[in-house]
């Protein structure tokens, strides 16, 4: 299971990934209309909003993986490895509680927009479930990498630490 959860993570990211460089090309594509034809596609602002958006959530669980998501190091860098392990277990258990809350009502609130269709109040006039069901997404995968870290470390694997590699 951990290894199909990890490439899950890996296409998440590559998708991040891919998200960044189309907003990176629509804004040179911006600045193109901007500056050559005095016009605009009037949604940037919206669209690259909804990029980073995405790009966050759907990287959640590649930090997580990692051993950079919000960690506070300070406090369990200072114990013994079987206290660290068990704080471990207990972290990586809440935040799956934690986040699973999350995306319940996340959950809730796409299937709402779906249904009342919803729509972004620009010019695009985008259905609002769509960049949302893509942030849910993210926080499902990322309470699936916390499940899966708990069952790992509860059966001894190693303890990855942010300056470590996967």
């Amino acid at each position: 299971m951990a290894v199909f959860i990890d490439k899950l993570t890996k296409v998440a990211s590559a998708i991040s990934g891919g998200i960044l460089v189309a907003m990176v090309g629509f804004i040179f594509f911006e600045i193109l209309l901007r500056s050559a034809f005095s016009a605009s596609t009037y949604v940037l602002d919206e669209f690259v909003g909804y990029g980073v958006a995405i790009m966050t959530f759907l990287s959640f669980s590649s930090a997580l993986r990692s051993g950079t998501f919000i960690r506070v190091n300070l406090l369990i860098g200072n114990v013994n490895m079987k206290l660290r392990r068990g704080l471990e277990v207990l972290f990586c258990a809440g935040g799956a509680c934690l986040f699973s809350y999350l995306c319940y009502y996340l959950g809730r609130v796409v299937i709402r927009n779906f249904e009342r269709g919803t729509t972004s109040n620009s010019i695009a006039e985008v259905p609002l479930w769509i960049p949302q069901s893509l942030m849910l997404l993210g926080v499902a995968l990322l309470v699936l990498q916390f499940i899966s870290l708990t069952i790992q470390y509860m059966r001894g694997a190693p303890i990855l630490d942010s300056a470590e590699e996967l």
